[in-house]
C-alpha cells in the first residue's frame, strides 16, 4: 500500500491529466449545441453574459494574442485541470481548518458519537444495520478481499480524475460543464452537513461495538487521509455519492457501450468498499446518494462566480479558451464564445 500511496496513486493522476490535456489539444476538441439542463426547454443563465461589454465581466478579447492565451487556447483541458485543484483542495482545506477548530473539544465529538450511535439504533431498527455483518463475513471468509477494497477507496480520486478527462474529450460541452460544476456543488453540500452534523463513522466506536478500522491502520492515502484529516464527516458519505453519479452519467451519457455496461460497478463496488471497512452507515450512504440530485439541480448558483474568473483572466491578461467547431468537412475552425459555452 505504501508504493500505491506515494507513487502510484499521484502518478496516475498526473497521468491522466496529461493524457487528458494532449488528446484535447486544440484540433481535437468539439462542440455540439447542447443546453445545460439536458432534456429540459432552454432556461435562462443565472448571469447574463451576451454583452461581453456588460457591467459583469470584462472584455478579455483584448488579450487573444497574449502568449498565455494562445497556449491556453491549444491545450484548453489546462483550465480544467485548475478547475478541478480549486475544488479539490478548497474542500480539503475548508476540512482541515474544520478539524482545527474543533481539534480537542471532547463536546464536539461526543455529539459526532452520539449522532452516530443514533444512526445505528435506527438501522438496527429498521434493518438495515448491515455494516458488521459484511465486515465479519468479509474478514471470516475472505480476508484477503480487503486490500482489494482498500484499493478501491483510494482510487476514489484518481477514477474521479479520468471521469473529467473522459467526459471532458466525448461529452458536449454544456454537459460536460454541467457535471463539473454538479460536482462542485457536491462538495459545497457535503462540506455544510458535516460542520453542522458532525457524525463519527462506525469504525471510531468504542471497541464494544465491534468495528475493525480496516483502512487506517496500516498506510494511508496521501490525497484523501492526512494528519490534517476531518476524521468526524461520516455523514454524508460523498465516496458512495460520487461514485454513483459517476456510474450514473457514463451510463446515461457516454457514447461508448462497453463504458456503459461496466459503469455501474464502480458504486456497486464502492458501497461493499464503504461498509466492509467501517468507513460509513448505510444512510450515509443513502444521503450520500443525494447529494448529486441536489447538485445536480441547483448547480447554476456557481454561475454566480463567472465575474470572479473573468476578472482573474483579466489580472493576467488572458482570454479564457475558445473552443474548436468540428465543421461537416472535417475541418476545424475557431467558434465565436456564446454565453451558454462560457458557462464557469
Amino acid at each position: 500500500m505504501g508504493v500505491f500511496k506515494n507513487i502510484v496513486e499521484p502518478g496516475s493522476i498526473v497521468l491522466a491529466f496529461t493524457v487528458a490535456s494532449l488528446a484535447n489539444r486544440r484540433n481535437k476538441r468539439r462542440i455540439t449545441n447542447y443546453n445545460d439542463d439536458i432534456g429540459s426547454p432552454p432556461r435562462k443563465p443565472a448571469i447574463s453574459l451576451d454583452n461581453p461589454n456588460s457591467s459583469y465581466v470584462p472584455d478579455n478579447s483584448r488579450f487573444r494574442g497574449n502568449i498565455t492565451s494562445r497556449f491556453l487556447s491549444f491545450f484548453p483541458f489546462l483550465i480544467e485541470i485548475w478547475y478541478w485543484n480549486l475544488t479539490y483542495w478548497v474542500y480539503q482545506l475548508a476540512r482541515a481548518y474544520s478539524a482545527y477548530l474543533i481539534r480537542g473539544n471532547e463536546a464536539v465529538l461526543d455529539r459526532a458519537r452520539y449522532h452516530a450511535l443514533s444512526i445505528l439504533n435506527f438501522e438496527q431498527h429498521v434493518g438495515l444495520a448491515i455494516e458488521k455483518p459484511v465486515q465479519d463475513f468479509i474478514m471470516s471468509h475472505y480476508p484477503g478481499l480487503m486490500r482489494i477494497l482498500a484499493y478501491i477507496y483510494y482510487a476514489h480520486i484518481t477514477l474521479g480524475v479520468c471521469f473529467i478527462g473522459y467526459t471532458y474529450t466525448y461529452l458536449p460541452p454544456a454537459l460536460f460543464k454541467r457535471i463539473r460544476r454538479t460536482i462542485a456543488m457536491d462538495n459545497l453540500i457535503a462540506f455544510i452537513i458535516i460542520t453542522f452534523w458532525r457524525c463519527m463513522p462506525p469504525r471510531l466506536l468504542p471497541e464494544e461495538y465491534g468495528f475493525i478500522d480496516i483502512l487506517h491502520n496500516g498506510q494511508q492515502s496521501a490525497w484523501s487521509n492526512n494528519r490534517f484529516q476531518l476524521t468526524i464527516a461520516a455523514m454524508p458519505s460523498l465516496h458512495f455519492g460520487t461514485s454513483l453519479f459517476i456510474g450514473v452519467c457514463l451510463f446515461r451519457f457516454s457514447p461508448h457501450k462497453w463504458i456503459r455496461c461496466l459503469a455501474l460497478l464502480w458504486p456497486a463496488s464502492m458501497i461493499l468498499t464503504i461498509l466492509a471497512t467501517a468507513n460509513h452507515f448505510v444512510l450515509d450512504a443513502v444521503v450520500g446518494a443525494m447529494i448529486p440530485l441536489l447538485g445536480w439541480r441547483y448547480n447554476e448558483f456557481l454561475l454566480y462566480l463567472r465575474p470572479l474568473e473573468e476578472w482573474g483572466f483579466w489580472l493576467i491578461r488572458t482570454e479564457k479558451p475558445t473552443n474548436i467547431q468540428i465543421n461537416s468537412d472535417g475541418r476545424s475552425s475557431s467558434v465565436r464564445r456564446k454565453s451558454e459555452d462560457l458557462l464557469l
